[in-house]
């Protein structure tokens, strides 16, 4: 991976479109922080931010309703490449923080300062109320700049300041985004057909013409799927009814001069188009909307015949430029496409993917675009993203209740179940750990009915981290499991823990769903969209757990997690 360049000249071209006026460039700076290392989408990026003057020594803050925290941030861009990060600016910063030692202190706060957009923070993001609540309040100091002694051993006494995120800490945590470049090489095709030119303006050329399929099959990247990266989803089963159609048009001669009335056609966008003659050159170039027209003419390439040509709309822009993203959605926009493939380009889905991808290579690969690496990824060991939604939204959001209603997963609920610092490649692998050995265990019940219906692996997953989070290690293990992944044999050793704690949960929940039907008829279809009758099977189920564990009838989690550490050799595996 290459090296993140904190250089000020460096950190200035990274920061990219977070670089804006009325905005210091150590503003910028948190808020790319934000954008790459809390995975905040961009409209909670901005919201987070006290960009005017006169700001008390606040920059940001971010409500964590999950964890209960209230990070607060200051941050500061030094121009001086020499220059270190001493203790002077850090105890400036623990003097700000003060102000929220109390319900009172903030109020005096929200009364006094002169900053109308820190006031509208304060208020908006209710920060007295969610200190009356217990809320823990952390200061996050962001810089570009390498700590120094002085800065260690202040920090050493400044219990506020939760984390100094320094140039060492932000190359260690940085994730690069692991999106596939354009095809870089050259491709020709002949023009000498009707075509249109249109420049759209100064910097955006179009030209739509009906190509040749026997050369658009040629284009590099359509076997590897590298020439769709940019699309909002990938080559889908050959068994769908669009598919079907097209493969019955190729196979169709009769057909060929007609294709162009039948299909929408492609949509390429190129860094380079030349027009020379009856030429047409383009490089730099991906599909953003076809994949499935010209994969299934690579894949019936063989009947293919002079006359079949594709309606082919190019543009001159970049792949991986923002207006090359507007494209990309709205012109899928027009067909059957899902939120969630409208999501697979959010930086957000990408940087999970990449960071999973880069935590465990081979081992574990995280699909978020429909026909992604359908070929070459082994079914049992992908996590569908639409899944993992699921998964996050019942084990953290504790909102399983609403797992049904996918139309809202990749919309509404998107930010709110992704778009979050503490949701990483191990919270993500972890919880899909838990949910498929629930699976299993479910499978099992003598309640069949309940125990196989779609929502009760949600439900499953919900009574988990409230029994979790009854125990000391089982608190920890959900705020981070990171904290646990990183120790010898983890990911093994949370497997054991896991297998044994829920076969607990399940048993428990067996014998609540069996004396419910012998009172009576047990409605779970009604009951497990409801969230009411959640909270009642909560109190149960949760209420016999800790019975259970009072009596030692069964191991808490902080008793399984140092069992789990005599010495075994474990590997990683997908749970079958």
């Amino acid at each position: 991976m290459p090296k993140l360049d904190l250089s000020y000249q460096a950190i200035l071209k990274t920061l990219g479109t977070h670089r804006m006026n009325q905005r210091s460039d150590s503003r910028a700076l948190l808020a790319w922080f934000l954008d790459n290392y809390y995975r905040l989408d961009p409209i909670a990026v901005y919201d987070c931010i006290c960009d005017a003057e006169n700001d008390r020594g606040i920059d940001g803050i971010y409500v964590n309703e999950q964890l209960g925290q209230i990070d607060v941030f200051q941050s500061r861009i030094v121009t001086k490449d020499t220059k270190t990060q001493g203790d002077k600016k850090l105890r400036e910063f623990a003097g700000s923080l003060a102000q929220f030692n109390s319900v009172d202190s903030v109020n005096s706060l929200i009364a006094t300062c002169k900053n109308p957009e820190l006031q509208q923070l304060l208020e908006g993001q209710e920060i007295a109320k969610r200190i009356q609540e217990g809320y823990t309040v952390r200061g996050i100091y962001v810089t570009n700049a390498e700590r120094d002694q002085n800065a260690i051993d202040y920090l050493a006494t400044a219990p506020l300041i939760k984390q100094l995120f320094d140039a060492g800490e932000l190359e260690r945590f940085y994730v690069p985004l692991d999106k596939t470049a354009p095809i870089a090489s050259e491709m020709r095709f002949d023009l000498s057909v009707p075509y249109m030119k249109y420049d759209i303006r100064s910097d955006v050329e179009m030209v739509v013409a009906p190509l040749s399929a026997t050369e658009l099959v040629t284009m590099e990247g359509i076997t590897s799927g590298e020439l769709f990266a940019y699309d909002v989803r990938q080559r889908l089963s050959r068994q769908t009814k669009v598919n079907k159609d097209i493969e019955t048009s190729i196979n169709t001669p009769a057909e060929h001069k007609l294709f162009p009335a039948f299909h929408n056609g492609l949509t390429v966008l190129c860094e380079k188009l030349n027009i020379d003659g009856t030429k047409l050159t383009i490089a730099g170039y991906a599909v953003v909307n076809g994949c499935q027209s010209l994969s299934g003419l690579y894949e019936n390439r063989a009947a293919i015949t002079p006359d079949l040509r594709i309606l082919t709309k190019l543009l001159k822009v970049s792949p991986d430029s923002e207006l090359a993203r507007k494209i990309a959605d709205h012109t899928n926009n027009q067909n059957g496409i899902s939120n969630r493939d409208l999501q697979s380009n959010n930086p957000v889905q990408v940087r999970l993917q990449s960071e999973i991808h880069r935590k465990f290579p081979n081992q574990i690969f995280y699909r978020i675009k429909r026909g992604e690496h359908q070929r070459d990824w082994p079914s049992d060991r992908v996590i569908e993203n639409e899944i993992a939604a699921k998964i996050l939204l019942a084990f953290d959001l504790k909102e399983p209740w609403a797992c049904h209603q996918a139309y809202r997963l990749f919309e509404e609920l998107h930010s709110a179940i992704f778009a979050r610092p503490d949701v990483n490649a191990d919270r993500v692998v972890v919880e899909y750990e838990i949910y498929t050995n629930l699976l299993q265990k479910l499978n099992k019940m003598e309640n069949a009915l309940f125990g196989n219906y779609g929502l009760t692996p949600f439900l499953a997953l919900y009574l988990v981290r409230e029994a979790l989070e009854r125990d000391e290690a089982g608190k920890r293990f959900c705020e981070s499991p990171t904290t646990f992944t990183e120790q010898s044999n983890g990911v093994a050793r949370i497997r054991r823990c896991v297998d044994r704690f829920n076969t607990t949960l399940v048993q428990i929940l067996d014998t609540e769903v069996t004396r419910r039907n012998k009172n009576g008829f047990f409605d779970f279809k009604r009951e497990l969209k409801s969230e009411k009758s959640i909270y009642d099977l909560r109190k149960e189920v949760i209420g016999s757990y800790q019975v259970i564990i009072a009596n030692k009838y069964a191991p808490t989690f902080s008793e399984l997690w140092d069992q789990s550490a005599e010495p075994e050799k474990l590997v990683l595996e997908p749970s079958n």
